[in-house]
């Protein structure tokens, strides 16, 4: 099991709000790009313990900005990444 207080999220993480609890992980808001680099967006991602319990159209509140979860996606080994979408 992977602590979520210490190593990995105490090191890079930041705390959010995940459908009203404070959850730890790794926030990240890489460039995405469509259409041979034509159209360029973000790709807003929330990497957290899969036991921190998530789903699909919850909110996610992170540095004060709102997103919601459109995408879970566990890795098989305790670790899940929400893809996300600012609203």
């Amino acid at each position: 099991m992977i602590s979520t207080t210490y190593g990995y999220f105490k090191d890079f993480g930041v705390t959010a709000t995940l459908a009203g609890a404070s959850v730890n992980g790794i926030f990240d808001n890489g460039a995405a790009r469509a259409f041979n680099g034509l159209i360029l967006g973000s790709n807003p991602t929330f990497t957290l313990a899969s036991s921190a319990g998530h789903a699909r159209g919850q909110s996610l509140v992170v540095s004060g900005v709102t997103y919601t979860v459109v995408a879970v996606e566990p890795d098989g080994t305790g670790m899940t990444v929400l893809q996300l979408e600012a609203t």
